[in-house]
């Protein structure tokens, strides 16, 4: 019996001797590896796809990571099937498919959503003895832009500042390459506020280094929405409160959330699409196990109707067996 495993290789992270270990229980070049885009350790998708990598590899399908500074790196090379599989969250995609924003004039026609995976819940960080209590609090103040390999996220910070009407006239910007860059500008203490996923690691750490964090609230009133769905078409207000792996919520607070998804190729095998969304399915708790945000992946809602992204025919038969597909319009 040929034992399938999971190898996650990224530069630097292994010595000559274990290298040579990895590759020695490798699987068989006659088995077939289908690779998954995501960020470098530390970002959500690297973390989010090593989960789904364990799990596929229990299952029996050999996903490999390939870890880039950022999704906008890799989304494209899922179009064009370098990667077979990729993790992004709605808004990149939605801006990949149709060719606007930080694709602009560059359609991405070939993705294709294999399941929602999670809400994702981006943030406005400062410290927590911070003067700085609102959103409106940050005129003048240096924010992290930029996100030269990570340009979605310059988006979702223009949106944020929207949501309070300012713009990046009314800030210090302070060029980053990506939101690990930002958030290490900012525990060095070179800018006022940073910007990452609600539960991340790297919100952790620094929440440890700099004597505690706190998460700015958005203004969830229809107008302050309309400013930010300007620049984030997909996102809705949700009420968030203080938990386990929450750092910088200490009361409920008001936050904007939108969908992380995993993408395939269009070319990818419909078996092989079904069969990792029916792992998924049938392995949330191992999923949260292997990466805690995970627990906010909902088996019961992996298709949901997201405009003029398509999902992958495998994806869609399964869906339709277990009764999702075809999706409400209304589901968030």
């Amino acid at each position: 019996m040929t034992v399938l495993r999971t190898t996650i290789l990224t530069a630097g992270s292994m010595t000559a001797g274990i290298l040579a270990a990895a590759l020695a229980v490798a699987t068989p070049a006659s088995a077939q590896i289908y690779s998954i885009g995501t960020g470098k350790q530390g970002f959500f998708t690297y973390a989010a796809g090593a989960a789904i990598a364990k799990v596929a590899a229990d299952g029996g399908l050999n996903l490999r990571i390939s870890p880039f500074g950022g999704s906008s790196a890799y989304v494209p090379g899922v179009n064009a099937g370098e990667q077979q599989f990729g993790l992004a969250n709605e808004l990149e995609t939605h801006f990949a498919v149709i060719g606007d924003q930080i694709y602009k004039g560059k359609p991405n026609p070939d993705l294709r959503v294999v399941a929602v995976l999670t809400p994702l819940y981006s943030e406005l960080f400062v410290r927590k003895d911070s003067s700085i209590k609102t959103i409106a609090d940050l005129k003048g103040k240096r924010v992290p832009t930029g996100y030269a390999s990570q340009r979605v996220i310059d988006v979702l910070t223009k949106g944020t500042l929207a949501n309070a009407g300012l713009t990046y006239n009314d800030i210090t910007q302070v060029p980053v390459p990506n939101v690990v860059g930002g958030a290490d500008e900012f525990a060095q203490g070179k800018t006022d506020v940073f910007l990452f996923a609600l539960g991340a690691g790297k919100v952790a750490e620094v929440d440890s280094q700099v004597g505690g964090l706190r998460a700015l609230p958005i203004d969830n009133s229809k107008e302050a929405m309309a400013r930010l769905r300007q620049h984030i078409p997909v996102a809705y207000a949700t009420q968030i409160k203080p938990g386990k792996g929450r750092a910088g919520v200490e009361a409920p607070i008001w936050a904007y959330a939108y969908d992380y998804l995993v993408l395939a190729n269009d070319k990818v095998a419909d078996d092989v699409v079904y069969k990792l969304a029916k792992l998924m399915h049938d392995h949330k708790k191992e999923l949260a196990a292997n990466f805690g945000a995970l627990n906010g992946f909902d088996p019961a809602r992996m298709a949901k109707d997201l405009g003029p992204v398509k999902f992958h025919p495998g994806a869609i038969k399964y869906y339709k067996e277990l009764g999702q597909w075809p999706p409400k319009s209304d589901d968030k």
